[in-house]
């Protein structure tokens, strides 16, 4: 049996679905949040979404979520 991985290895590719998912959605936030500056706006997205993005993506598609003591919190509980 692997040992189980205990650092991100994909984070690269993390950061780059956080990345696109903030793009898509950052003007709907900001309006709905009534912030008109563009960093703030990001800020307070990833204050407010940032851990569910980081479950969805450990936790369903990282392909090594079952190979990894970080992503073991995140998994669906009928694949532990």
């Amino acid at each position: 049996m692997c040992e189980k991985i205990d650092h991100c290895v994909h984070l690269a590719e993390f950061l780059q679905t956080q990345r696109i998912i903030l793009q898509r959605h950052i003007d709907e936030h900001k309006w709905c949040r009534q912030i008109a500056d563009d960093q703030r706006g990001k800020e307070d997205f990833i204050k407010e979404f940032g851990w569910l993005m980081r479950e969805i993506f450990c936790g369903f598609a990282c392909p090594d979520r079952q190979n990894c003591k970080i992503a073991e919190r995140f998994l669906p509980p009928e694949t532990k």
